[in-house]
């Protein structure tokens, strides 16, 4: 099992209209859709096979019963979250012209950032091989505190794979220099960072995202994945690896969840190459790097599948599956191999 820990909200996805009587001109409206990358990668483990189990905050309106529906349709495990008095989260969607998603967020007191010590177990259930935690409720407080001591408490433990998306938003009101130390927090906690390129230019200004994961690793030890959108993914593994993987090409109609899609596949993979009867630490620098670059390919296709549906639906098994099958001839760009990195 899997639990995975973080806000579940709404996100408000623009819908352009046929021109509006009288107008001449597009209206919009706006589609609401489960979202949150903690409870998207949930839902995304789910629909691949994996039992999942939801920790999360979610409040007893129309949208939280929503999210709970969502979440119950997908297979996941309810029994962790939390029945919260506040109001939903929503996050109100803007798309550019290559359907790459922006947000603004209505979140002042809602449920997803209200945990408390009492909310929260102590360790995780027996059967868990790995804890997901991200997005931002790990960020604001006052529940990130309280996610942040179940992060160290299960890395400690030792048993289960820790694996951190921080998910980094410039709203409310961000600020570089206190994301950049919160993040560098939290991944020392981690066994696994996954952030994309976007994150890391946030975080670090005109900084190159191969120089970054390797100060990661060696705050944390572990793996460190950055994707790059269309650029595919890049990769450093625990013994100093270097992998490269292109995109799976998509004809893109949003990214919304796509980054979602692509943890949820690789978190999936990287909990069955676990070995057991070992800690989680010693059990990810037994992954060879043949294994880590099937997974990392897996992922980008899963999130090609997301990128190619309105709204972060992410694929089921059998999809997923076949697209991979499918796409198994994918080469290598002349520009990676250039570079001397580690083909996937």
């Amino acid at each position: 099992m899997i639990v995975v820990a973080g806000e579940a909200l709404i996100d408000l996805i623009p819908r352009v209209l046929e021109a509006e009587a009288g107008t001449g001109a597009p209206g919009q409206r706006f589609d609401a859709r489960p979202g949150g990358a903690p409870c998207n990668v949930a839902v995304g483990l789910a629909r691949l096979g994996r039992d999942t189990s939801f920790l999360g905050r979610v409040g007893s309106d129309p949208f939280g019963r929503l999210l709970r529906e969502h979440l119950a349709e997908a297979g996941v495990d309810t029994s962790m979250v939390v029945a919260a008095a506040e109001k939903t989260t929503l996050a109100v969607t803007a798309l550019d012209s290559q359907g790459k998603a922006e947000y603004s967020f209505y979140a002042n007191g809602t449920a997803d950032w209200q945990w408390s010590d009492s909310e929260i177990p102590r360790v995780l259930p027996a059967g868990a091989r790995a804890l997901y935690v991200g997005g931002l409720a790990l960020r604001l407080a006052p529940g990130a505190a309280v996610l942040e001591g179940l992060m160290r408490r299960t890395r400690h433990h030792g048993r289960a794979l820790v694996f951190f998306d921080p998910n980094v938003r410039t709203a409310l009101g961000f600020s570089a220099a206190v994301e950049r130390a919160r993040v560098e927090r939290q991944l020392a906690l981690a066994h696994v960072i996954k952030a994309s390129e976007d994150d890391i230019a946030l975080l670090y200004p005109g900084r190159d995202y191969r120089e970054i994961a390797a100060a990661w690793q060696r705050m944390m030890s572990g793996l460190v994945v950055v994707t790059l959108g269309p650029g595919g993914v890049y990769a450093l593994a625990p013994g100093g690896t270097e992998i490269t993987q292109p995109a799976a090409p998509a004809e893109v109609v949003d990214t919304v969840g796509a980054g979602d899609a692509f943890a949820a596949a690789m978190l999936d993979r990287l909990a069955g190459e676990m070995p057991s009867g070992l800690d989680a630490a010693s059990g990810l620098r037994q992954i060879g790097a043949g294994a880590l670059r099937g997974l990392l390919r897996r992922a980008t296709v899963s999130a090609a599948l997301t990128c190619e549906r309105s709204g972060g639906q992410s694929p089921d098994a059998r999809t997923l599956a076949a697209a991979v099958a499918a796409g198994q001839r994918m080469v290598l760009p002349a520009q990676h191999r250039e570079a001397g990195l580690e083909p996937a």
